[in-house]
């Protein structure tokens, strides 16, 4: 029987349902909540859940959050704080970039420092959040059944749970099932597979976040709790094709193993605890075909992935709710949700991240080539103001022009 939390007085279509309550899904549900819609969140979770994720959110995100009135909450308070992150290649060579350095000039604080919080309580909070501002939420609800007739979706769940609503989103990121079963997802050429633990113990962590490149593999390090030390997200992305057959059944051992073939983790690694068992995710590489259709918005994930570098996942979740919602309502005003009126949504999404996307492809040729990788680790390490801007395009605030001229590219590569 799902659990439900909110409001269940009526009993005509919602205006908007929400399948999945992660970021993106409950971001979306609280903008809509907000603008007088009745919107609805499924999620097959009870909330507080963890998830596989490197729990890492770039420097404009906390000002989505905040506008949200997230970072009020009591779950979000005393996030870890990252002032950059610190790359090291397969050879050794290592660069850092701080997110400060590039900032406008403002002084705005949103654009000095990176978060860390575990997604038990990021995600909680903006659950919290979407029910504080009306949306309604059905917890341990998984999609059985997807239809849509005479401009009216209706979702069944395994338990036998019906709901009708004018508009819905997918906010069920990477294996979205309803982008599935509606045929929106094409599979990635990359195929890869992400390992996630909480540990401590690693010696000379900092302020910084860490990425280390080696053997076509990258493991992302980040500090998770100030108050606690040297408890950190430990995230690394292996290839399924090479890993699988070692991974199969193991992935905590796994993990502990292949951590120490990172040059620059070695030698680091004496004390090390893990905090949290390993969470795994499989086939993080998926594209959409498009983020909309009749009645019908890819948020998040959902909308396809590309296993961004740094893990700006949250951000780019933000971001599509705050475009999905801006989409959402004006169609809803005008009671015209075909996929014509919603194609608005595709353009945003498209130029908001279509740069971004080829930054993170030209980072994986580098993670794919090593001898690449070590040669843009030094021509970084020779030019400091590179690696700044390198890390404030991939922390989502400098635009990806800033990478994508002539004259960067060529100063990367020569």
């Amino acid at each position: 029987m799902a659990q439900i939390r909110g409001s269940t007085d009526r009993q005509d279509p919602y205006d908007v349902a929400i399948v999945g309550a992660g970021p993106s899904g409950s971001a979306s549900a609280l903008h809509l909540s907000r603008r007088g819609w009745r919107v609805l969140l499924v999620d097959k979770a009870v909330f507080p859940r963890d998830k596989p994720c490197a729990e890492y959110l770039s420097p404009p995100a906390e000002r989505l959050l905040d506008e949200l009135g997230v970072m009020r909450l009591s779950e979000m308070q005393n996030p870890g704080r990252l002032r950059g992150f610190r790359v090291f290649a397969p050879n050794g060579t290592s660069f850092q970039g701080d997110f400060s350095a590039t900032r406008d000039g403002s002084g705005n604080s949103y654009f000095t420092t990176g978060l860390t919080v575990p997604r038990l309580h990021l995600d909680a909070a903006l659950v919290q959040a979407s029910l504080a501002g009306g949306a309604e939420l059905r917890e341990s609800w998984r999609l059985a059944q997807l239809a849509r007739s005479q401009g009216i979706w209706r979702l069944t769940s395994t338990g036998g749970d019906s709901v009708a609503a004018r508009l819905l989103l997918a906010a069920d990121g990477v294996h979205s099932t309803v982008a599935r079963r509606l045929g929106l997802h094409v599979p990635g050429r990359l195929r890869k597979v992400a390992l996630v633990a909480h540990m401590s113990g690693i010696v000379g962590l900092g302020e910084y976040g860490e990425i280390h490149v080696a053997g076509r593999r990258y493991v992302g390090v980040a500090p998770l709790d100030p108050g606690v030390s040297g408890l950190c997200n430990v995230a690394m992305v292996v290839d399924e094709a090479r890993d699988a057959r070692n991974l199969a059944g193991r992935p905590q051992d796994f993990l502990l193993e292949a951590l120490s073939t990172f040059p620059k983790l070695q030698g680091r690694l004496e004390r090390l605890r893990v905090v949290r068992p390993t969470l795994t995710i499989s086939r993080i590489c998926v594209r959409a075909r498009r983020f909309s259709d009749d009645g019908l918005l890819l948020v998040g994930d959902a909308g396809g992935y590309f296993d961004p570098f740094t893990g700006e996942g949250i951000y780019r979740a933000l971001c599509s709710a705050q475009l999905a919602a801006e989409v959402g309502d004006s169609a809803l005003q005008r009671q015209d949700l075909s996929a014509s009126s919603l194609a608005r949504y595709d353009r945003l999404m498209r130029s908001e991240f279509r740069g971004k996307r080829v930054v993170e492809t030209i980072i994986q040729m580098a993670v794919q080539v090593p001898p690449l990788a070590n040669h843009i680790a030094g021509v970084m390490r020779r030019n400091p103001g590179m690696a700044d801007t390198m890390v404030a395009v991939t922390g989502d605030f400098l635009p990806t022009s800033a990478v994508l001229r002539p004259g960067f590219l060529l100063r990367l590569i020569v």
